[in-house]
């Protein structure tokens, strides 16, 4: 891995496991994707707005959370491959 894309995986690690479930998954996925959802369903006219934004804003951020945790343990395998491959390589 580039030493530029090692250190932005580090410095995201450093942030801490529950930053980034929240900010990422629940916040960055859960809420955008809730958005989303919900301007597309009043869109077609399947129900209002307002009526799936609530339902929207409680199950996406859930599956935000589920989401969260996944991709957390793909950048601590992925770290811990990558300082492996480095401290390797070292003399």
């Amino acid at each position: 891995m580039e030493d530029d894309k090692f250190n932005k995986l580090r410095r995201l690690l450093d942030k801490g496991k529950w930053h980034y479930i929240f900010v990422h998954g629940m916040l960055g996925w859960g809420v955008s994707t809730a958005i989303l959802f919900s301007l597309l369903q009043a869109f077609l006219g399947e129900v209002a707005f307002l009526d799936v934004m609530v339902f929207s804003l409680i199950m996406f951020p859930i599956g935000g959370l589920f989401w969260g945790l996944y991709m957390w343990s793909y950048f601590v395998r992925l770290y811990t491959k990558s300082l492996k491959e480095r401290n390797s390589a070292l003399p």
